[in-house]
């Protein structure tokens, strides 16, 4: 494999929450650093965050924790953005690997204008948040978990 074949990867702590304004801005730093230039006067941050802030939908979108595995299956099936959850030296990371930069481009360009399509976004905002129904296995096992403990010490301390 030469450089030229070699994928491009751009990666991030994950922070505590991960959150639609976090993706956007994430993606893109990756599109500028990839090529060079920004995506398109239209889709600056300063721009684009009031397209989100104005309905409540949005603005849960925009501040809220996002579904990490279902944004990554439909990153990847539905935009073609190659965006993964990886663990290195026990940190954390968000990873995008971009393999393709046309389909990248492409690909995001189309997401962002599914974000500001009042047609679309609302399907997304509910897909990509993360709640209950969004959770994954791993995550709805660990929440049982802590509500038993919670339930439990509870009743420890009521029969004192």
């Amino acid at each position: 494999m030469t450089n030229k074949n070699k994928p491009l990867v751009y990666s991030i702590s994950q922070p505590t929450s991960f959150s639609g304004k976090d993706l956007i801005g994430f993606l893109q730093i990756a599109h500028k650093e990839a090529t060079g230039e920004f995506i398109s006067s239209s889709w600056p941050l300063s721009i684009i965050e009031p397209s989100f802030l104005e309905d409540e939908s949005g603005n849960d979108f925009w501040t809220k924790e996002l579904a990490l595995h279902i944004l990554e299956y439909r990153l990847k099936e539905d935009y073609d953005i190659k965006f993964h959850e990886y663990q290195k030296d026990g940190e954390n990371l968000l990873v995008l690997v971009i393999e393709d930069l046309k389909l990248f481009k492409s690909g995001l360009v189309r997401l962002l204008d599914d974000l500001l399509n009042p047609n679309k976004k609302y399907l997304l905002y509910r897909m990509f948040i993360k709640t209950y129904r969004t959770m994954s296995v791993q995550e709805k096992l660990e929440y049982h978990q802590k509500k038993m403990r919670e339930e439990i010490a509870r009743k420890k301390s009521s029969k004192k």
